[in-house]
């Protein structure tokens, strides 16, 4: 093997889990107890940074209304935390082999209690964007460290015991946190999701610290794209703001964001030529030359954007437009539990035995029957609050459970290990972008339908309309006077607008879920084929890491 290639294997190691090869360390076994403990510390710091990317979607408007800005701020701080949270990881290999594994996990779980308290403590949004950022990055970069320290502690009959131990987080963004998120805003406030933020994470440092202190750690040159890295986030950073502010601004009528847009693209065009042509670039882009990688990874990013997009657009409009408090918006989603993670554990072994494109286009069916199921829904009356939702909601957690399996196996295919460390970088990568786009477009369309839906109701309601002036008598009768019966009648026009306009998202999410179905067959067949203990251990890690938020 040449040494360039040595020094690859090195360099995504870290990301890939690769606990299969154990460290060298001259501490002694631990106890059942530290080994206990060990456990709990590590699956803690997982579950508090996937935990507070759905958490805080609950809360979102209350922040923006304590911070003294508009609703519509509130999509840029969860975007700018997933902005963030995705490039941490091309960059978390590297650091790895340079600082250390256990030095790395460290400093990561004490930056994010950092800018937590910072988040906590600040009234000005620009600090509280640049805490959002700082706990996405050096969250993000402690995710695969977690389970990469937690692997090398099993023996080898224990580790897939350790992998679905790790990976019961990895739904939580979904299920119990927006719930979990808005009963914590609702009864003490939206800062004690941050406030919480700071000790948890210092004890999960601190039982790593302790347990795994002697860890032998010897660094390596390892060379890093630097100027890859920062044309990226350059890029990302311009077309996300371009994409936050434009229904604001009013797009390209504003001129900063026209120039915005032109920095943007002219980063990423240089971006793209600079990583065909270094020796060692930042995310090997050539993979895109395979069909399935594209393909799988394109699906990927658009599967989770529209599933996310839904989860965030729901939330507010439930509080802003229905008066839901944050608890009961979040409860909503409560019923996708039952199956998702039962789901996944089954989706994996019929991964093996069939066709991973016949598993993803059953999958993206459901999901469109999902999504015009729920677009017949009234989701403001509370009267059906649990009687209307829930069963589509169980169907969404069946749906969400089946999504990351077979579309991995499907990009994964036909590529050596090296290639599929890099593949699983990338896909990850654009899976969490197509989250950090998911709400502002969802928003776009949902205003824009909504706005679109309140004139038409507007235009029918006449005085010589006969229906009309039986609504305004009706209103008359109980009491209320010519002007306090149109405001009620403009009121009742705009809830409705907006479970049109609703209604209407649902339904382009169907069609856009229909075509990814039809999509998947232009891939190459996937051969289910029998897989050593090693290799099939190694794919279910390669699964997780694309699961993770």
């Amino acid at each position: 093997m040449k040494k360039t290639d040595d020094n690859d294997r090195a360099a995504w190691a870290t990301l890939t889990h690769d606990s299969l090869n154990t460290s060298k360390t001259h501490k002694p076994a631990l106890t059942k107890i530290e080994f206990v403990f060990l456990n709990f510390g590590l699956l803690l710091g997982n579950i508090l940074v996937l935990f507070n990317t759905g958490a805080f979607a609950s809360v979102t408007l209350h922040a923006a209304g304590d911070l003294g800005v508009s609703p519509s701020h509130a999509t840029w701080m969860q975007t700018y935390y997933f902005i963030a949270l995705a490039l941490s990881l091309p960059i978390s290999g590297w650091l790895s082999m340079k600082v250390g594994e256990i030095r790395l996990y460290l400093g990561g779980l004490i930056i994010m209690t950092l800018a937590s308290l910072l988040c906590a403590l600040t009234n000005d949004l620009f600090w509280f964007l640049l805490g959002r950022g700082f706990q996405g990055f050096f969250g993000g970069l402690t995710i695969p460290l977690s389970q990469t320290l937690l692997m090398r502690q099993y023996p080898p009959e224990g580790k897939s015991f350790a992998v679905a131990l790790w990976s019961m987080a990895a739904l939580s963004p979904f299920t119990i946190a927006p719930a979990v998120g808005g009963w914590i805003g609702d009864e003490f406030g939206w800062r004690w999701l941050f406030y919480l933020n700071v000790p948890l994470p210092l004890l999960a440092a601190g039982l790593t610290w302790a347990l795994l202190s002697e860890e032998i750690h010897i660094p390596r040159k390892i060379p890093f794209d630097g100027i890859g890295f920062l044309l990226l986030a350059g890029a990302l950073i311009c077309l996300q703001t371009v994409l936050n502010q434009g229904q604001d601004s009013d797009w390209y009528n504003a001129p900063y964001l026209v120039w915005l847009t032109i920095l943007g693209v002219l980063l990423l065009a240089y971006f793209v030529i600079w990583e065909l042509t270094a020796r060692t670039p930042l995310l090997n882009l050539r993979l895109f030359s395979r069909r399935n990688f594209a393909i799988g990874s394109v699906m990927l990013s658009v599967a989770f954007m529209m599933v996310y997009g839904l989860l965030s657009v729901l939330l507010v409009r439930l509080q802003s437009v229905a008066g839901y408090t944050s608890f009961l918006a979040g409860s909503v989603l409560l019923p996708l539990i039952f199956l998702a993670k039962p789901m996944a554990s089954v989706i994996h072994k019929l991964a093996t035995k069939f066709d991973a494109r016949l598993l993803i286009s059953i999958n993206m069916l459901l999901f469109a029957l999902y999504c015009t199921w729920s677009s017949g829904y009234d989701f403001f009356q509370r009267g059906s609050f649990f009687a209307q939702p829930l069963w589509s909601q169980v169907l969404e957690g069946f749906c969400l459970g089946g999504l990351f399996v077979p579309l991995t196996t499907l990009f994964l295919s036909g590529l050596n290990t090296k290639r599929q460390t890099q593949a699983v970088e990338l896909g990850g990568m654009l899976r969490v972008l197509g989250g950090s786009v998911a709400s502002p477009l969802m928003s776009v369309f949902w205003e824009r339908h909504a706005a679109q839906h309140q004139i038409r109701l507007v235009d029918r309601f006449a005085p010589v309309d006969s229906l009309s002036r039986e609504v305004v008598g009706r209103l008359r009768d109980a009491g209320l006077h010519d002007v306090l019966a149109i405001s009620k009648v403009n009121a009742l026009a705009n809830q409705h607008a907006a479970i049109l306009g609703l209604n209407d998202t649902f339904r382009l999410a169907a069609w856009l879920f229909l075509g990814l179905a039809a999509l998947v067959w232009l891939a190459k067949p996937t051969i289910p084929k029998k897989l050593t203990a090693k290799k099939d251990l190694r794919r279910v890690e390669f699964e997780d890491l694309i699961e993770e938020p």
